[in-house]
């Protein structure tokens, strides 16, 4: 029987499970999850459920391959610590565990949103123009430089999961109807930078900043299959009007995945965000990267909507099998709900 094993990884990854459990083999599997917090939805997912300890990278390695020799693991799908287990994959396959992550230095490009920006305006990519800001004095700065091109600024940490920290910048006073209104990122620079100054005076390490104006077309999340060696099998983008949400084939923005895929072999899932902006030049809105995640995105579950179980495709490419490029169905639309977890 495959035994899949997940480490500290996302609730959303729970429906990632579930369609390994429907993959179209119909093949048996055995599947563990590893999570500090006893009450995540990926436990409850999985066949047999561990805690994980609190360990600096180099330490969380050494128990990784204790805890995947102990339970005869076939395939680790990495969120954690995912550079340093890719650093030791040869390690892994010695007691027979593959790694479902790209190597870890594709990991740690990716990881720093402006080392990515650089890496893709190499590849003549279209990216937003940014500034890596560190101090208030830095941000003040980066915030006037960008302002002067009429655009609303944002700004959020280089490195950081989702949407963890982002805020959309201004130098107008609150009003109440905003107050009063549904929770929005924003925040005011003076309060911003007064909050810098106070971490710097305590002496704390002051984070990168990515400073960029606001695109305002349309965002499109596109989840990508990918060999080991990084040539593309699939791409399904996903976009949202309000509630309504859509699969998409949209040619412009899967070339932007396709091109920083293929040139740095980002293996089997990963998910590339794009938005469509018209910078100054541009005769036409063009898909304008965002980031790019190695990992499975928390929406990959919603691509099954097209016919189609990337997850188990990944598993199967791993495993060295032979895997016919799937043909997803585009035009799908639906909306998300929450759902309920019995725990245990």
């Amino acid at each position: 029987m495959l035994r899949i094993w997940f480490n500290r990884s996302y609730a959303t990854n729970s429906h990632v499970i579930a369609m390994l459990r429907r993959n179209s083999t119909g093949r048996p599997l055995h599947v563990i999850g590893s999570h500090i917090d006893p009450d995540s939805p990926v436990l409850r997912a999985c066949d047999e459920g561990f805690p994980e300890p609190e360990l600096n990278p180099d330490a969380y390695v050494h128990w990784a391959l204790a805890f995947a020799r102990t339970h005869g693991v076939d395939v680790l799908v990495p969120r954690l610590h995912m550079d340093v287990l890719a650093d030791a994959r040869e390690q892994f396959a010695r007691i027979g565990t593959r790694l479902m992550c790209a190597d870890g230095d594709t990991v740690r490009l990716f990881a720093d949103k402006a080392a990515a920006y650089r890496a893709a305006s190499e590849l003549m990519l279209p990216v937003p123009p940014f500034h890596v800001a560190v101090g208030s004095a830095a941000l003040r700065d980066a915030y006037a430089h960008l302002a002067d091109g009429g655009q609303p600024v944002c700004v959020k940490p280089t490195h950081g999961a989702g949407g963890a920290g982002y805020r959309v910048l201004t130098t107008a006073a609150v009003e109440l109807d905003e107050l009063l209104g549904r929770v929005r990122s924003r925040a005011d620079l003076d309060s911003y930078c007064a909050a810098l100054d106070r971490a710097e005076h305590d002496g704390l390490q002051l984070p990168e900043l990515l400073v960029l104006p606001y695109l305002t077309g349309p965002e499109l999340s596109i989840d990508v299959l990918a060999t080991e060696a990084g040539s593309m099998l699939a791409a399904i983008g996903r976009g949202r009007s309000l509630r309504r949400r859509l699969l998409i084939d949209d040619p412009a923005a899967v070339e932007v995945a396709r091109t920083l895929v293929s040139a740095h072999r980002v293996a089997f899932l990963s998910n590339v965000q794009v938005r469509y902006w018209q910078a100054p030049g541009d005769a036409v809105p063009r898909p304008y990267l965002l980031e790019v995640n190695t990992r499975i995105s928390g929406g990959l579950f919603q691509t099954a909507l097209a016919g189609v179980n990337l997850p188990w495709d990944a598993v199967r490419l791993i495993l060295g099998e032979q895997v016919e490029r799937p043909h997803p169905v585009f035009g799908a639309a639906f909306t998300t709900v929450a759902s309920l977890v019995e725990l245990g």
